[in-house]
């Protein structure tokens, strides 16, 4: 018999599922809807790593949509520290590694540095065979791990998962895609060293430090008001 928290857990991913889908495209109402319920439910449900995952990775597609640095910052931090703690009490756990593989794909290297959790994710994954994935993510995780691997500059990597796909799809489209990929690395050697940038704090600091510097300067070039005109009321003499 299934139990009262079990049902509402299923009918939680029930809703959550479709508006997932939606909210990776784009929809930013849909990732609203989504954060809303996850959020509800992980007020009730504290334990159950799925939800967090899911949550976690809605977080990271909010800050996607923001446009203030610092809030971007704050909502991806929090979405990977979900997402990492839900892969730590559930390893095993299938849907949660690609929730958080998906997330570190597809943050920018250069600012989060998680090429490594990406891969690992990834791997499990793909040793999974298509027992959980099917055809068509399988070769797609595929593509992307090597993908994440040329980012980091190991091209040999790289090359070893585009050769196998190469063994694996007739599509032509693949193919010639593949193709190309696999003719950039020609003559390259097999690792190359990619210099650390900095890590996504300092850049936001450094952003909002100019963005305040630049309004100084703007207000520095704007005539002088007297002393006892009201700025908020259309340069009026106070009383």
């Amino acid at each position: 018999m299934v139990g009262t928290r079990e049902k509402d857990i299923k009918n939680l991913l029930d809703k959550v599922i479709p508006l997932h889908k939606e909210a990776v495209k784009g929809n930013e109402t849909a990732t609203a809807d989504m954060d809303q319920l996850l959020e509800k439910a992980r007020s009730t449900y504290s334990d159950i790593p799925l939800v967090d995952a899911y949550h976690g990775n809605t977080m990271i597609l909010i800050a996607r949509d923001r446009t203030n640095p610092l809030d971007k910052l704050r909502l991806s931090k929090a979405g990977l520290k979900l997402l990492d703690g839900a892969v730590n009490a559930a390893p095993d756990h299938s849907m949660i590694r690609l929730l958080r593989g998906k997330t570190a794909y597809m943050l920018p290297e250069k600012h989060f540095h998680r090429a490594d959790t990406a891969i690992e994710d990834y791997k499990i994954l793909i040793n999974q065979q298509e027992s959980f994935l099917g055809k068509y993510d399988y070769l797609q995780l595929r593509y992307e791990l090597g993908e994440v691997y040329y980012r980091i500059g190991q091209n040999q990597e790289a090359a070893t998962c585009w050769r196998k796909l190469l063994n694996e799809t007739e599509d032509p489209d693949f193919l010639h895609l593949l193709e190309l990929k696999l003719g950039k690395l020609e003559g390259k050697p097999a690792v190359v060293h990619i210099p650390n940038t900095d890590s996504p704090t300092s850049i936001l600091i450094r952003k909002t430090v100019r963005a305040v510097g630049n309004e100084l300067q703007q207000l520095a070039t704007k005539p002088n008001k007297t002393a006892n005109e009201d700025p908020h009321n259309g340069g009026q003499q106070l009383m």
